[in-house]
């Protein structure tokens, strides 16, 4: 296998469907102390994000890590990604109770501490708005506070409903289970 190898990342290449929906595959290889290089990861990237992460230990062999990189650079050339915060704000902003619990996921991804929400809210919703949770976890997962969409989304929130974070007794205070 690969014993103390030398680090190597490079470009593998870039894939182009227009300037405005840019798809890069890049590589990190090892350098063997035989001098071969053997790739070990593939990220896949759009709009400056990194939408995918394949490494080749997840996979029996490299070329499928390679393959699966691929296929997500090009549905990302014929889909281009979109924020799930920016797909969907107009329902998370809506008047209504399902929206509201949505409103306040947005703000517990934004801040937990400050901005707690209760789970039982997500278990009970309906198949869309559990479908746009779900969405929104996964993109959160995947970037954290790297999408900017959700931060707008979030300071839109606080800001246009007037919510405020939660005031605990002390800091140190913790949650009894």
């Amino acid at each position: 296998m690969l014993d103390t190898p030398t680090i190597l990342a490079f470009l593998a290449g870039a894939h182009m469907s227009d300037e405005s929906n840019k798809v890069i595959i890049r590589t990190a290889s090892v350098k063997n102390e035989d001098g071969s290089v053997e790739p070990y990861m593939w990220t896949v990237h759009q709009f400056g994000k990194q939408l995918g992460f394949f490494k080749a230990i997840d996979y029996d062999r490299p070329e499928q890590a390679a393959a699966a990189a691929q296929a997500l650079a090009d549905k990302l050339k014929a889909i281009p990604w979109v924020s799930p915060f920016v797909t969907h704000a107009g329902v998370i902003v809506a008047d209504y109770g399902a929206a509201a619990k949505l409103r306040r996921f947005v703000l517990s991804l934004y801040n937990g501490h400050a901005f707690p929400v209760d789970l039982s809210d997500i278990s009970g919703m309906d198949k869309m708005h559990f479908q746009i949770v779900v969405e929104m976890m996964t993109s959160y997962h995947t970037l954290g506070e790297n999408d900017q969409d959700m931060l707008k989304l979030a300071e839109r929130i606080k800001k246009e409903y007037d919510c405020k974070p939660v005031k605990y007794a002390s800091e140190s205070e913790e949650a009894e289970y």
